[in-house]
């Protein structure tokens, strides 16, 4: 069986290893992996800039299955990121011809199981593990450093032609990342714009891949954005010109360089994302769940009294009566934990609080959550500047014992839940629109899928050295006078460069991916569509069903072609998310399912033809 995997990044990776882990009746495979820049792909790759960080600890990044693994795959242990630092990530770097040698060892030895490694550290994690399998499998496993250009279908399997190869492939994986787009809607006329006036407008990409460094110094340039992205362009814009942070009392002081430029950042919510709390979980320490166990929601499946509106619901009760038990712990308040989950779980939230009037300073909002320019005062850039504080300083408490930070911290270990109900198709059309991608997912990012605390300290250090400016909502562009223009509360501001601070949305109409536009060209893939009788929401998703089998335009599933990854993000949901160690990681469970699937449909096809 010759077998293709288009992507060598994480989800190319572990794909390619549960298929030889899982291959135990030891089926003759080829297996051919396919990445332009080489294992880790393009976002990990080893020579990008060492600024960049990851946004997960190390101890909490693995390519490794372990005994949590509850898909039945063969579990084939192994070191997690901070461990492979310190035991077998000096002698692969020391046999590597790397320019950055002497970085990586230094980092390797400095590096924390609760600190955030660099983006190419975990990249170099990557290429160690395809290694290690290649000198496992050497006659298996064939890497092929380049893009698939077309994906043509035959009766029997998949041609896959490169610049100057054509390869036969069976059966198909798709696990590419993200890609840029064409221009669409207002990015056209921006783009349009600044060719005109001989202006620089960056559209929506890794920060990675930006040439920032073509921005002269002291030159004002307008970032739109506040999410992890814009986090990125923090060190690219700063450390990478030479400036420096120094800690003094736990707070960050920045001595510039010179070389930067003048920063005037925004977004529509109007504050950058929240920063992750200091972890304090160690191993696959999770918070556990009361009322969205998976044995209540197939109960309430089972008797048709699940819908998108009561999980929803349900799911805001289980985090508020999660934020309470905290904070009750952690202002040491004369109230019984247990007794107040009785009554909280039996009684509207209203109804409970008034009987906990010690609670009355601490209450959970979730509209002041989703819209805190609400509680701001008047003078906007002071205001922004306290609320960094305050993100800093709850974030500080820890992820187990800061009441706040932990709440954000659970609403992460909860992801289940969600993946549960959409897999159940348990949302109606509008529900799922507006429920779980217009409200929740965002905020959800918002809350949970922030920056380091480092950054954090570092974005407010940069505000006070006048470097960073956070501007007002709605940070709308403006073209005039061939300049880009901003109001902010005081005046406008205009800029020759425009950056958008966020990746590109996942799109099967738009994408740049030569895989992609040539699959989409053959008719082997369709956009997600979900329907009711009169109503239609497209996500931009690749289509594929519950065993990751892509749908063809044709609206027929293509039995031995599977998707799974960053394309398929709005049939799954949070699919960039890394594999966190002993908590049956759902990446990792997902390949296990698929790598099975495929080697059990494959020897069923094999016997039948014999």
């Amino acid at each position: 069986m010759q077998i293709g995997i288009i992507g060598a990044g994480p989800r190319g990776l572990s794909m390619l290893e549960r298929i030889l882990r899982n291959n135990q009746t030891n089926q003759s495979l080829q297996i051919y992996l396919f990445d332009v820049v080489g294992p880790g792909g393009r976002v990990w790759r080893v020579d990008q800039s060492t600024d960049l960080l990851m946004n997960s600890v190390s101890q909490q990044v693995t390519l490794f299955t372990d005994a949590t693994l509850s898909t039945d795959g063969v579990v084939s242990a192994g070191p997690n990121l901070y461990q492979w630092a310190k035991k077998d990530g000096p002698s692969f770097v020391e046999e590597q011809s790397l320019n950055k040698q002497s970085f990586f060892l230094a980092e390797m030895e400095q590096l924390g199981k609760d600190e955030h490694a660099t983006r190419c550290l975990y990249g170099l994690y990557q290429q160690w593990f395809f290694t290690e399998l290649k000198k496992e499998y050497p006659n298996v496993i064939t890497f092929v450093p380049a893009l698939v250009d077309s994906v043509s279908r035959v009766e029997s399997g998949f041609y896959l032609a490169t610049d100057d190869t054509t390869f036969f492939v069976d059966q198909l994986v798709l696990a590419s990342g993200h890609w840029e787009n064409e221009l669409m809607n207002e990015e056209i006329d921006l783009a349009d714009y600044a060719k005109q006036h001989d202006l620089f407008y960056q559209p929506p990409s890794n920060p990675a891949d930006v040439l920032v460094a073509d921005i002269p110094a002291n030159e004002p340039i307008l970032l739109r954005g506040l999410g992890l992205a814009f986090f990125d362009y923090i060190g690219l814009l700063t450390v990478g010109r030479g400036g420096r942070f120094e800690e003094k009392e736990n707070q960050f002081i920045y001595h510039p360089s010179g070389n930067e430029p003048v920063i005037y950042a925004g977004s529509r919510r109007g504050v950058p994302y929240y920063p992750r709390g200091k972890n304090q979980k160690q191993g696959g320490a999770m918070a556990r769940l009361k009322l969205l166990t998976t044995e209540n929601l197939k109960k309430w499946q089972r008797k048709g009294e699940l819908t998108g509106k009561r999980f929803f619901d349900l799911f805001k009760k289980e985090v508020e009566l999660f934020y309470y038990q905290k904070t009750i712990e952690e202002q040491q308040l004369a109230i019984n934990p247990v007794e107040f989950e009785q009554v909280f779980l039996l009684e509207s939230t209203e109804e409970c609080l008034a009987n906990y009037p010690q609670l009355e300073p601490f209450i959970w909002s979730w509209d002041s959550l989703e819209h805190p320019l609400s509680a701001f005062p008047n003078d906007f850039e002071k205001g922004v500047r306290s609320f960094l504080a305050w993100q800093i300083n709850e974030a500080e408490k820890g992820n187990d014992t800061g009441a706040f930070s932990s709440t954000l911290d659970a609403i992460k270990d909860w992801r289940e839940p969600i993946r549960e109900a959409i897999a159940w198709d348990i949302l109606s059309v509008e529900e799922y629109r507006e429920q779980l991608w217009s409200w929740f997912t965002p905020l959800n990012a918002f809350l949970t899928i922030g920056p380091p605390l480092r950054r954090s300290k570092e974005l407010a250090a940069l505000i006070d050295a006048d470097i960073f400016h956070i501007t007002k909502p709605p940070f709308e562009i403006k073209r005039a006078r061939g300049r880009f223009w901003i109001e902010t509360e005081n005046k406008q501001l205009n800029s020759r460069y425009l950056i958008e601070a966020h990746l590109p949305i996942n799109s099967v109409f738009y994408s740049k991916n030569t895989v992609i536009q040539s699959l989409n060209k053959n008719g082997l893939i369709r956009s997600y569509q979900k329907t009711e009788i009169d109503e239609h929401y497209f996500s931009g998703a690749i289509d594929v069903n519950h065993a990751n089998q892509v749908i063809g335009a044709n609206g027929k599933v293509i039995p031995n072609f599977y998707c799974y990854g960053i394309p398929v993000e709005g049939v799954d949901w949070l699919t960039a998310a890394v594999a966190r160690p002993y908590t049956d990681a759902w990446n990792l469970r997902q390949a296990d399912s698929i790598a099975r699937h495929l080697l059990t449909k494959q020897e069923k096809t094999n016997k039948k033809d014999s």
